[in-house]
C-alpha cells in the first residue's frame, strides 16, 4: 500500500515543472510515508513541552536511581528512592517499582550507571506500578530552569485543561489555536531541545477572558510538593 502511494506520488512529481523548489506539502509527505513503511517496532519519540509531561502523566516523581531491580518477561525493573512526589493520583501511592520495557527498540530505558541522583521521572500506572518508556521524561532535575522547577512543583497543573501544540509550519505562519490551545514556537522549528521563553520560563494556562494563553511561572510559587516518610522502603522506579 505505502509502495503504491509513493509511485503516484513519484508519477505526480515527475509531471510538475522542475523549478528551484518542490512543493513543501510533497516534501512533508514523503517523508512520512517512507517513515510509514518503516518496522513498527521502531522507537520514534517526539519533545513535548514541560507542561504536556506533566499533565499527560500519571505519575511524577524526582527519584535517585539506586540500581537494576527484578526483571518481568516483557519489563526491566530499576530500584528506586523516591524523594519526591509531584504528581500522583493519590497521597498514599507507594511507589515499590517502576518498570521499562526490556528492549531498546521498543523504547526501553537502559540504565547506564548502577546509580543516577535526583532524576525527575514521569509515567504512567498499571495495575498500581508505575512504568515509562524513553517517550515520556526522564531528565536531571539540576537541569532545569527555575521556573521549569516550579511548573513541575505547582504551577504546569493549573494549566491542564489547555493544549500545547507545536507549530512545525516553518514555511507558513504558525496556525490560530483555538480557546483551549497554546502554540509552542521554538526557533527554526527545532523540537528536539527545549530553547527560547515558552520552554524554559513560561506556562499555558486559562487566562481572564477564558482563552488559554502563554504566561511566565511566577517565582513566588511555593513548593506544595510532598515528601515521601523517612521510613518507605526504596521505589522501584520504571525509567523511560
Amino acid at each position: 500500500m505505502v509502495l503504491d502511494v509513493l509511485q503516484k506520488l513519484w508519477y505526480v512529481s515527475a509531471q510538475i515543472d522542475r523549478g528551484p523548489t518542490m512543493d513543501p506539502s510533497f516534501l512533508l509527505a514523503f517523508p512520512l510515508l517512507l517513515a510509514l513503511s518503516t518496522p513498527c517496532s521502531a522507537c520514534i519519540c517526539k519533545l513535548q513541552h514541560p507542561q504536556t509531561f506533566y499533565c499527560t502523566s500519571d505519575v511524577v516523581v524526582i527519584a535517585d536511581i539506586l540500581g537494576p531491580g527484578k526483571d518481568t518477561k516483557t519489563k526491566r525493573g530499576l530500584q528506586v528512592n523516591v524523594t519526591q512526589i509531584l504528581k500522583a493520583p493519590g497521597k498514599n501511592l507507594r511507589i515499590q517499582n517502576i518498570y521499562s520495557p526490556l528492549k531498546f527498540e521498543d523504547c526501553g530505558y537502559e540504565l547506564r550507571t548502577n546509580f543516577q541522583s535526583q532524576l525527575l521521572i514521569a509515567g504512567y500506572l498499571r495495575r498500581g506500578k508505575l512504568h515509562f518508556t524513553r517517550c515520556h521524561l526522564v531528565y536531571f532535575w539540576y537541569r532545569l530552569t527555575t521556573e521549569q522547577r516550579l511548573g513541575f512543583q505547582a504551577a504546569y497543573r493549573m494549566g491542564c485543561s489547555c493544549q500545547v501544540q507545536p507549530c512545525i509550519g516553518c514555511w507558513r505562519p504558525c496556525p490560530e489555536p483555538d480557546l483551549t490551545e497554546c502554540v509552542w514556537k521554538q526557533r527554526d522549528c527545532d523540537y528536539s531541545i527545549w530553547a527560547g521563553n515558552q520552554s524554559m520560563f513560561s506556562m499555558c494556562i486559562p487566562s481572564a477572558s477564558g482563552h488559554c494563553e502563554w504566561a511566565r511561572v511566577p517565582n513566588n510559587y511555593r513548593q506544595q510538593t510532598p515528601f515521601p516518610p523517612s521510613s518507605s522502603v526504596p521505589a522501584a522506579v520504571k525509567i523511560i
